[in-house]
């Protein structure tokens, strides 16, 4: 199994409190394009909103990508609070995290995709990034022969 942690604001829409609502996840489709034919990853959510939204209206706000939801980190630190979730589930092989803010982290052993807060997952570089991640990570496929 991958997990992709990801935060909302900055990342899934630009960063700015006067975010009008039809603005909210406008690169959603994005992320969902490019996780498109990989089953076995699985979405945590670590955004500040895990605070505001239970588990179940996190999983409504990813919209087409609620059936990949699988939870959200425990109140904390961003970066503690991931490395809480990989030291639970000892079946995720690889994980990424995406977020827009560096100060949260520390650079301990969490796979940061830093992105820029006004671009988020719609800036190219960092589609590529993501891309590269998951054909690096991609599990082999036992019945397709070279």
């Amino acid at each position: 199994m991958r997990l992709v942690f990801t935060d909302f604001d900055g990342v899934l829409h630009p960063l700015d409190a006067e975010l009008p609502e039809g603005r909210r996840f406008c690169w959603l489709p994005v992320l969902e394009s490019l996780l498109v034919g990989h089953p076995d990853v699985h979405i945590v959510v670590h955004s500040s909103w895990r605070y505001e939204y239970i588990d179940q209206e996190l999983r409504a706000l990813l919209g087409p990508l609620g059936p990949k939801f699988v939870g959200s980190a425990p109140r904390g630190p961003r970066e503690q609070s991931i490395e809480l979730v990989l030291q639970a589930n000892r079946r995720v092989r690889h994980h990424l995290v995406l977020d827009d803010d560096k100060q949260e982290f520390t650079g301990t052993a969490v796979n940061l995709l830093l992105l820029n807060p006004q671009r988020g997952i719609s800036d190219e570089t960092a589609q590529t990034a993501i891309k590269n991640w998951l054909q690096s990570t991609s599990p082999v496929q036992a019945h397709e022969t070279p």
